[in-house]
C-alpha cells in the first residue's frame, strides 16, 4: 500500500509540474530570424569565392557592397548571379537570401 501511495504522489507531483503558463510560440518571423543568420550564411556559401573578410578572391570584394548596391539589388545578384556568380535562389531559401542580402546591404 505504502508503495502504491508514493506512486500516486509522484505522478500528482509530476503532473502539476507541469502546469502554468504555456511559454508563447515564436511567430513565423522571429522563428525565420533565428535560423537566417547573415554572417553564418555566407560562411556557408559565399566565403570560397569572397574571402573570409568579405576581401574578395575569385569573387569580387564586397566589404562595403551596401555603397553600392541597395538591398533588392543584392537579392537579384545572389538569385540570378551574374559577372562570374553562380545564381543562389535554389540553394538558398526565401529567409536565407532576406537575411544575407540585409547583411550585406548594411556594409557601408
Amino acid at each position: 500500500m505504502t508503495m502504491r501511495w508514493m506512486l500516486g504522489l509522484l505522478v500528482l507531483v509530476l503532473s502539476l509540474s507541469a502546469c502554468g503558463s504555456k511559454p508563447s510560440k515564436p511567430n513565423d518571423t522571429q522563428v525565420a530570424a533565428v535560423k537566417a543568420d547573415g554572417p553564418k550564411i555566407y560562411q556557408n556559401f559565399c566565403i570560397s569565392c569572397h574571402g573570409n573578410q568579405l576581401q574578395g578572391a575569385q569573387g569580387p570584394n564586397i566589404q562595403k557592397v551596401g555603397e553600392r548596391l541597395t538591398e533588392e539589388e543584392i537579392i537579384k545578384r545572389i538569385q540570378k548571379g551574374g559577372g562570374g556568380m553562380p545564381p543562389f535562389q535554389v540553394a538558398l531559401k526565401e529567409d536565407e537570401l532576406k537575411a544575407l542580402a540585409a547583411w550585406l546591404a548594411d556594409l557601408k
